[in-house]
């Protein structure tokens, strides 16, 4: 599943807050390979070595051939490059969250849902309403109760069904609230690619693609793909090193290159500003609901006043919420920033590993971006390494 600093107990979900700035520059900008020229493609290996190099994973993979169509047609669609890269790169993604399922199993789901009913239990009118609930059956077609059926929950879409059945009636709106609205909250990224719902749709919105029954598009290999495909590589990125975008897909578009530009303002306050992609603060609200200022704005405002640059916090404040796009690169603040790097006679640093740490009730060990951007980079390479040996 994809892992994130927070998440819900149905899933682990992207860290990223999708601004549609970045989608709606897809379809002015052309598209670049992570890691190919545009001016001279390179010829990309027949779809039957990609084929055995899922046979060889040791992996039970249900029809491989189907597999590796459809990450070709994903990428013709999005009209990327067919290259070796681009196929490996998206394959590696596949294997890492799912490995070429299309609803992978979680374990663990039934108990962490128990886990769940048994806290909002601990409220006497919360266990009247789901005890209540929870003996009914859970359909004319379905003899088992809600509760009997929380032990056959084995995938997300297992989950999916379950809870916008049991949500049916009236009298739980209450328990909506404790759970969390809807099901898109309790499950926001699902598939073969783990993508996130709201992504997809507003992707879909902008190209012209269906967004009803997204969740079930998600579900199904070739929507998946599609959807995953385009989250790794639909969106302009001036990356020398594919191993970026895969920490991207993890914590969210750009977020390696605002990894790198906190680092590049560590480098010139001697500050210690925790690299983790996010330079606004969208979560850090006061009693009065009034948004606190970022660490990177605070800093940035008192290099800007110290260097004796005359640039208004209002500037200062719009260029950071371009975070998630590709203009930020464009913006006043970060020009500002690298002419300070080089009057300085230091290095830019256009991007950097996020350190984030992820966390989950599913997690029982210590993981970061950086474990992900890794172990993703990992099977990539061991991908290119197999289509480069002799047939």
């Amino acid at each position: 599943m994809h892992l994130n600093k927070t998440s819900s107990i149905s899933q682990i979900t992207h860290r990223f807050a999708y601004g549609l700035s970045a989608i709606f520059l897809l379809t002015a900008c052309p598209q670049q390979s992570p890691s190919v020229s545009t001016n001279a493609p390179r010829a990309v290996a027949p779809e039957m070595v990609f084929e055995k190099y899922i046979q060889q994973s040791g992996r039970a993979v249900n029809d491989p051939a189907a597999w590796v169509k459809d990450v070709f047609l994903a990428i013709d669609e999005l009209k990327l490059p067919r290259s070796n890269e681009n196929v490996c790169a998206v394959m590696a993604v596949i294997e890492q969250e799912s490995g070429f399922k299309e609803d992978p199993v979680v374990p663990g789901l039934a108990a962490l849902l128990n886990k769940k009913i048994d806290k909002m239990e601990e409220n006497l009118v919360m266990f009247a309403a789901l005890e209540v609930r929870l003996n009914q059956p859970m359909g004319t077609d379905s003899p088992k109760t809600f509760r009997e059926a929380i032990k056959q929950i084995k995938t997300e879409r297992d989950l999916a069904h379950w809870y916008e059945a049991f949500t049916q009636a009236k009298f739980t709106g209450i328990i909506l609230d404790r759970f969390g609205k809807g099901v898109d909250e309790l499950i926001s990224t699902v598939g073969s690619m783990q993508v996130s719902i709201n992504y997809a749709r507003k992707l879909a919105q902008v190209i012209g693609k269906p967004t009803s029954d997204m969740r079930d598009t998600l579900y199904t290999r070739a929507g998946g793909i599609f959807y995953g495909t385009a989250h790794l590589l639909y969106y302009p990125a001036r990356y020398d090193n594919i191993i970026y975008r895969f920490a991207d897909y993890n914590a969210g578009h750009y977020a390696s290159r605002n990894a790198g530009f906190q680092m590049m303002l560590n480098q010139l306050t001697g500050g210690k500003i925790t690299p983790d992609g996010d330079l606004l603060s969208h979560n850090n609200a006061n009693d009065d609901g009034i948004v606190k200022p970022s660490q990177t704005q605070t800093i940035i405002t008192k290099l800007f006043a110290k260097s004796a640059k005359n640039i208004k916090l209002q500037t200062i404040i719009d260029d950071l919420s371009r975070e998630k796009s590709i203009e930020f690169e464009q913006s006043t603040t970060y020009a500002t920033v690298m002419q300070l790097m080089e009057a300085k006679g230091l290095q830019p640093i256009p991007a950097a590993m996020p350190k984030i740490t992820l966390t989950s009730e599913k997690i029982t060990r210590t993981l970061t971006t950086e474990w992900y951007g890794n172990a993703v980079n990992n099977r990539y390479k061991k991908c290119l390494g197999f289509i480069a040996q002799p047939v």
